[in-house]
């Protein structure tokens, strides 16, 4: 019995997942790689289930390590119409983190039916010693794979629209920053339960201050869509130079302020506010 694939390294890469198997080193005697025509496999009556079960695991595997950034493209491509090359890798790479993310909480379960198809396709074509292309197997047998797959697109080019909303957000705020003239030389934001706003002189500016000083024409933007008590007023007053002070460098907020004012962003820890004021 034969199986054929699309190339040299795919037929060699599947001989490694059987060479690892613990059934491998039974029966890797019996499997020879032949140049562009793939695997053939000298098979026994007597060792049918063995070589189920081998073959099985080892498509399965082969399938998750080796086919899944080729199907994702695939899909992305044929059945969402993304033609820029950036534009696909980047849905695929949001597509693999998501599937890392549920294979390293919960294994490969949500790939089990497709371990499942594989035996119940590869059982008949084992009793008929029918020689196979594993392409063609995988579209007509794992059609549940290409299902799985597009799921995890779906949530992908989700995360991806939503991350250009968000860039696209950013590159809006850095112009309107470029734009405003600047109120103070220095301004210094504490996120200690809340944001807190001191001047160049660690005067805290109480709330009203901070409304006073908010420019209404950023407010007034209908493509903006600004809180009135963090990003509002630091736009607003443009400062220089921006001294962030947190525990939590991680944070949302913190992020999109630093993307937001760039060089002009210092983020330094919590502690360091006492020290300076």
């Amino acid at each position: 019995m034969q199986i054929s694939f699309q190339n040299d390294s795919e037929a060699l890469k599947l001989l490694d997942f059987v060479s690892v198997h613990p059934l491998g080193a039974e029966f890797r005697p019996y499997i020879r790689f032949l140049r562009q025509q793939g695997l053939h496999m000298d098979m026994t009556e007597s060792s049918g289930e063995k070589w189920l079960i081998l073959l099985r695991d080892s498509f399965h595997s082969f399938l998750l390590e080796e086919k899944t950034l080729s199907v994702l493209e695939q899909i992305i491509v044929g059945k969402f119409f993304y033609r820029e090359r950036e534009e696909i890798e980047a849905i695929i790479e949001i597509a693999s983190s998501i599937i890392d993310g549920e294979r390293s909480v919960n294994g490969d379960a949500a790939f089990d039916r497709e371990k499942r198809s594989i035996e119940e396709g590869l059982q008949s074509i084992l009793e008929g010693r029918v020689s196979f292309s594993f392409d063609s197997f995988t579209t007509f047998r794992l059609k549940s794979f290409h299902h799985t797959l597009e799921k995890y697109v779906v949530k992908a080019i989700d995360e991806y629209k939503l991350e250009q909303d968000y860039q696209n957000f950013i590159a809006t705020l850095r112009d309107c920053l470029i734009g405003q003239e600047s109120k103070f030389i220095s301004l210094h934001l504490v996120n200690r339960d809340g944001f807190h706003f001191y001047d160049h002189t660690f005067t805290k500016l109480d709330r009203p201050e901070i409304n006073r000083l908010i420019d209404r024409r950023l407010l007034a933007k209908s493509s903006l869509f600004l809180d009135t008590v963090i990003l509002a007023p630091l736009l607003s007053i443009a400062p220089v130079n921006l001294y962030i002070y947190t525990d939590d460098k991680e944070e949302g907020l913190i992020q999109t302020i630093s993307r937001i004012f760039e060089e002009r962003a210092m983020v330094l820890p919590l502690s360091s506010f006492s020290q300076a004021k």
